[in-house]
């Protein structure tokens, strides 16, 4: 199985009333989610308008224009951090395929990745699922990433049925049937640089209760004490 990751997006203001509608619905969704602290960002990562925005970054980085987006990731404090976890490496990373083994039985997930961002890739250092798809190393470009969204923004991005999602409704993890659900918590080092994402989706629509939301942070906690020797 192809874990997914975030990737960007920018819109219009002048979205329809539907679109509007859908935003307002989400939003109202992500309420008792947002009243856990560290995790207030989440209402900005699902704004439909911040996620256009980083889509539209992403493709111009892909074509090899300057971007927010191509500033963000090619950032080389980020990049240096992001080396220097090691999980660049080829595995066997045991201690990160653990966490990534019992994100799926905390969560009730069918899988669960946990994805690098580079400038130019997702490296998926651990990888589990339901179906004992445990794999080796895997790479796939940005432009297929869900994680790319989440490691952009610095916030959790989280998907109850991408589907419906205005934005991401058109995206390969979508429209190839991987993804109906999806969650990501960044991994971000002690100076501030989101390096990767530990994620967990299903192909079916999945709403992510506070406190899913609250265990996915706190796996993400400890990988990043391990990864960051803190």
């Amino acid at each position: 199985m192809t874990p997914p990751s975030p990737a960007d997006a920018a819109s219009s203001e002048d979205a329809s009333d539907g679109g509007t509608s859908q935003r307002e619905e989400r939003i109202l969704d992500s309420t008792e989610r947002a009243s856990l602290g560290p995790l207030t960002a989440i209402n900005e990562a699902l704004m439909d308008a911040s996620l256009g925005a980083i889509l539209e970054g992403l493709r111009a980085a892909v074509a090899g224009e300057q971007s927010h987006v191509w500033s963000a990731l090619n950032d080389s404090a980020r990049l240096r951090a992001v080396y220097d976890t090691g999980l660049l490496e080829p595995g066997p990373h045991p201690e990160i395929d653990q966490i990534v083994g019992l994100t799926i039985d905390a969560v009730g997930i069918p899988n669960a990745a946990l994805n690098m961002i580079t400038d130019v890739e997702q490296v998926t250092a651990g990888i589990a699922s339901r179906s004992d798809d445990i794999g080796e190393q895997r790479t796939h470009p940005l432009p297929e990433s869900l994680c790319v969204y989440t490691v952009v923004s610095g916030s959790p991005l989280i998907i109850d049925d991408i589907a419906d999602d205005p934005v991401l409704r058109d995206h390969s993890a979508a429209t190839s049937g991987i993804v109906g659900a999806y969650i990501g918590i960044p991994l971000i080092d002690d100076a501030g640089h989101p390096v990767g994402t530990l994620c967990a989706w299903d192909s079916q629509p999945h709403h992510w209760s506070s406190g899913e939301v609250q265990i996915m942070a706190d796996l993400a906690d400890v990988v990043q004490k391990i990864i960051f020797n803190r």
